[in-house]
């Protein structure tokens, strides 16, 4: 994936931190193709929240190292949800449980607190509940979903094969 940084002047008097990216891939694949068989996908680094790191620091324990993958923006999610073996990777407790409902029907999956990343882009960090889930597809470890969603600007330009996402 390759993006590009810069600002919204028009939402208001603040500014939107914006990232402007176009896949990369097969040369021999139009941009419309690439952005419809990749999806909106974005590099994100999970790791445990803050003030746990924090905690971690002042007992003198080691803070465990972010498990790096892919991110899908997924309109079709109502939470943010991250491949549970990635949490337990990371030693992350649950905090509750909740009621899913997808393609292989209702279930209870459990909550937790996380830290998301996104490197090399603007897009702030968000410390927030995910849902864990099995997803087993390759190097996607993460869906952005509603919850995340409802605080962005997102355009999909499929004539373009790109896509922006504000915050």
């Amino acid at each position: 994936m390759k993006g590009s940084n810069t600002l919204l002047p028009f939402f208001g008097e603040s500014h939107m931190p914006v990232h402007n990216v176009h896949p990369v891939g097969n040369p021999n694949v139009s941009p419309p193709n690439l952005l419809f068989q990749l999806g909106l996908l974005l590099q994100v680094e999970i790791s445990i929240p803050q003030s746990l790191a924090s905690v971690l620091t002042t007992a003198g324990q080691p803070i465990p190292a972010a498990v790096a993958g892919s991110a899908l923006i997924d309109t079709g999610a109502t939470c943010c949800c991250v491949e549970e073996t990635c949490l337990q990777q990371l030693n992350l407790q649950p905090i509750g449980q909740v009621p899913m409902s997808g393609a292989t029907g209702p279930r209870i999956q459990n909550a937790y607190q996380a830290r998301l990343t996104f490197p090399g882009t603007p897009i702030p960090p968000l410390e927030i509940q995910v849902v864990g889930v099995q997803m087993h597809q390759g190097q996607t470890r993460c869906l952005i979903g509603r919850d995340v969603l409802r605080h962005c600007v997102l355009i999909y330009n499929g004539p373009q094969g790109a896509y922006t996402i504000a915050f």
